[in-house]
């Protein structure tokens, strides 16, 4: 059953109207199923169970007799009876957090249907008390065009119900600085705010008065939006609607944004759904795969309650979101997680709204005795407003409303063999179904990036006078030079990526011209750079930041007002590298980046692909492009986060089908199946306190189908440990070389050039690359078929053909399949012998 409290105008732009769902009080079970799946829905409770017919193997979407939980504390037991919590704020950023059992279903304030093959199951959580479309609060002169078409009795009954101030006539008993807070425009003009003790049946009368006068809900929108206090008597109630459907051995979970509603002054800020998913009991045996760096394991009932529960952001922090500090900038580069429980495994992927996505992942034993992971979405996004001026109150401005017709959309996957490799076969599966341009070439050889950093900028003095100058790192003639040497020594199919090669420096200016650098030589030099790589069947991919704008100059194509991405409290967005030492940004020591807005990104992409291909360059790096990811949230041309994703891929299909080359730096999940190349993607976790053991269930995601590299090797804090995890992980060999003498680099901003010089690592890496090219010749155009963790510090990696490679990573010489694998080495064992 449905009760419309109130009408309104379908406006995409607009926050939309609450309605109550009642639920019939039905007990029958709703069952869907194809020949692989059978969804279970108990109308009693809103939970699912999902079985998967092959194994008759059950996942249930809330824990049985959770109420009885004896480690669960009362909020506890809320979400474990839930299907989904969210959380709302108001302009104050004080908030609360709102559960579908508690708050919906316990009060059957929820429906279901069978729809388009479906069952959608729609709810109203929160106070669902009756809301009136009358303005909460408004300036004069707009409350006066509404009165002025109401009759005398009318008008005067809603003037009695409403007190107009006046800032230079306030009573003895106002407080100045509360009211400016709360109607800021109230220094300019006289404001009509409803009075607390108003009666519901005369806020009912003044409805149909305000509706007779043409007061719409947009209005009744525009006018709760407008005040920090603007909320009269609404309370904050939100409807959200599950969309349950079964494609193929997938369970598809779909929340669609345009069926999403709430009440203006509490905004919907964050929406976690299906948090018990699947979730394993004290007896039970398994682990949950989270998204942290390339994979990581969090087993069963660990005993790590003391450690902070796993959160990370999928794609990591919105750049466009502010913030003060980065103690640890922790990113997820794919959308998956899973949990593998008595030898079944069920893998999530989020199919959409993944850019608003964050994975969370708790143990038993902390507040209930259960092992989940789950998704949390951002939803209305906001920011502090700078109102210092006139209150000392921290005030928020949220979005309007969220993003029309875009959704979230989860995909569980019963996989047909278990652990964490099947779950990385499920999912590689769906990326190639999905991204028809993933595998398109095969590697041949040892994939191998080179890194050659031309200039950075420093301050050096002529005459006395300090000038920002380019300082040679390397010249063309000398990248020339390397890539003579690399043909020498037999490497094939290098991909050289050139940095600091054009506008002075790494820190480039505005790409919007190319400028080569003086200081390393002529065009005539960067011509015979280009031959020598050509000649030798190299590919050059010069890099480029598209994103951060550095070094702002009049005439460059960056308008800092039309240009410029903003917060949204309608703030340009500013960046300054941040500081290793006390986390905050060097305002007084870094360079000031402005962030560009998605759109002015894509057309800078376009203009410089057409430069630079007048300079024989056919191939582009991205230095931020598959590596941050930001919306741009000015109120008059808002582009979300998940929308600027689109456009990213959009660009990179574009690319693909032009014949432009792509190398991508780490590679996340959403740009990776365009890459030609991904250099310095993860092949470790990133060493939360509560996971358990590092898998590389991305590497084993893209094997054979995108050839791709770790961290560069002679710049990785631990180098043996960075050379095992990238044999471990099937990944190539990644290095950046400077011909200069690194001492030239103190005081610059580009210590993480430390360990570049070339004449010192050339030979070692030459060793490398030949002992790869001996030791895995034929195993990069390979699938990985599996992964084993043998022992504390001891893997074993295997590929189609058979061939195994085993990595001891302890510290000790350990025996396996009767071959003595040294401390901190490797072993491979091909199939018919050693």
């Amino acid at each position: 059953m449905l009760l419309t409290l109130n009408s309104c105008g379908k406006q995409a732009s607009r926050a939309r109207n609450v309605v109550i769902y009642e639920n019939d009080g039905s007990t029958e079970d709703i069952i869907l199923e194809n020949e692989h799946l059978e969804l279970r829905f108990l109308p009693q409770t809103a939970e699912i169970i999902l079985t998967d017919r092959a194994s008759g193997v059950q996942w249930r979407s809330n824990p049985q007799n959770a109420a009885n939980d004896p480690l669960a504390d009362v909020v506890t037991k809320y979400f474990l009876e839930s299907q989904f919590s969210l959380e709302y704020a108001d302009v104050a950023g004080v908030g609360m957090t709102l559960y579908s059992g508690l708050n919906s279903v316990d009060l059957h304030a929820y429906d279901y249907a069978l729809q388009d093959n479906g069952l959608e199951v729609r709810y109203t959580i929160g106070d669902i008390a009756r809301s009136y479309i009358i303005p909460p609060a408004t300036p004069e002169q707009r409350m006066v065009s509404f009165l002025e078409k109401m009759e005398r009795d009318d008008r005067r009954k809603i003037e009695a119900s409403y007190r107009l101030y006046d800032i230079n006539n306030l009573r003895s008993g106002d407080d100045k600085s509360l009211l400016l807070s709360s109607y800021p425009d109230l220094n300019r003009t006289k404001v009509y705010v409803l009075r607390d003790n108003t009666q519901e049946y005369m806020k009912e009368m003044m409805e149909g008065f305000f509706a007779d006068a043409g007061y719409t809900y947009d209005d009744y929108y525009e006018d709760s939006s407008r005040y920090t206090a603007s909320g009269g008597a609404d309370k904050p109630a939100f409807n959200i609607t599950l969309r349950y459907t079964l494609d193929g051995k997938s369970l598809v979970l779909n929340v669609p944004f345009d069926k999403i509603a709430y009440r203006p002054p509490y905004p919907i800020t964050q929406l976690s759904l299906l948090p018990f998913m699947g979730s394993g009991g004290i007896n039970d045996q398994g682990y949950m795969l989270v998204p942290d760096g390339s994979g990581a394991l969090i087993y069963f009932n660990n005993g790590k309650q003391s450690q902070i529960a796993y959160n990370n952001n999928v794609y990591g922090w919105d750049e466009a979101m502010p913030r003060d500090a980065i103690v640890n900038d922790n990113k997820a580069p794919f959308p998956a997680f899973g949990i593998q429980k008595n030898g079944h495994a069920l893998l999530c992927v989020i199919e959409e709204g993944a850019s608003y996505a964050g994975v969370r992942a708790d143990v038993s034993g902390r507040n209930s005795s259960w092992n989940n992971v789950y998704s949390r979405f951002n939803m209305v996004h906001g920011a502090i407003i700078d109102i210092s001026g006139r209150s000392d109150r921290a005030v928020f401005l949220y979005e309007k409303s969220l993003p029309s017709g875009e959704s979230i959309t989860l995909r569980y996957t019963p996989c047909a063999s278990g652990g964490y490799v099947g779950m990385a076969k499920e999912y590689r599966s769906w990326l190639m179904r999905t991204y028809s341009s993933l595998g398109a070439g095969k590697e041949n050889g040892v994939p191998i990036a080179i890194e050659i950093p031309g200039a950075v900028n420093k301050t050096q003095h002529r005459l006395g006078i300090p000038f920002d100058l380019p300082l040679k790192l390397t010249s063309y003639k000398e990248a020339r030079g390397m890539i003579d040497d690399f043909a020498q020594w037999g490497w094939k199919n290098v991909r050289i990526k050139l940095t600091g090669w054009f506008n002075r420096s790494v820190d480039h200016s505005v790409p919007s011209k190319i400028a080569l650098i003086g200081e390393l030589g002529s065009k005539k030099d960067f011509r015979n750079l280009e031959s020598a790589a050509e000649k030798n069947g190299y590919t050059i991919f010069p890099e480029a930041d598209f994103l951060y704008m550095k070094n702002i100059r009049p005439f460059d194509g960056f308008s800092l007002y039309r240009d410029a991405a903003r917060y949204v409290n309608r703030k340009r967005i500013e960046k300054y590298p941040y500081s290793f030492v006390w986390f905050g940004e060097r305002i007084r020591w870094g360079k000031l980046s402005y962030l560009a807005r998605p759109a002015y990104m894509m057309s800078l992409i376009d203009s410089f692909t057409r430069k630079a291909a007048a300079l024989g360059l056919h191939n582009l790096a991205f230095r931020s492009l598959g590596a941050r990811l930001s919306g741009d949230y000015h109120e008059k041309r808002l582009v979300s986060r998940e929308a600027s994703m689109k456009m990213r891929q959009e660009k990179l299909a574009e690319l693909n089908r032009g014949g432009t080359g792509v190398l991508l730096n780490t590679g996340y999940a959403y740009a990776a199946p365009w890459a030609d190349f991904i250099t310095g993607m993860a092949i470790d976790d990133q060493s939360f306190g509560i996971t358990d053991a590092a898998v590389p269930f991305y590497p084993i995601v893209l094997h054979g189908l995108v050839p791709y590299t770790g961290p560069a090797i002679n710049l990785a804090e631990d180098y043996t440990k960075n050379l095992l995890k990238t044999i471990e992980s099937g990944a190539g060999l990644y290095f950046s070389f400077i011909t200069e003498e690194t001492s030239i680099l103190q005081e610059t901003k580009f210590r993480q050039f430390y360990a570049n010089e070339y004449d010192k690592w050339s030979g070692d890496a030459n060793a490398l690359y030949q002992k790869f090219s001996a030791d895995f010749a034929g195993l990069y155009d390979q699938a990985i078929t599996n992964h084993v963790i043998l022992s504390a510090g001891l893997t074993l990696t295997e590929y189609e053909d058979g061939t195994r490679v085993a990595v001891n990573g302890g510290d000790d010489a350990v025996n396996y399949d009767g071959v003595v694998i040294n401390a901190h080495s490797y072993a491979v064992l091909r199939r018919g012998g050693y």
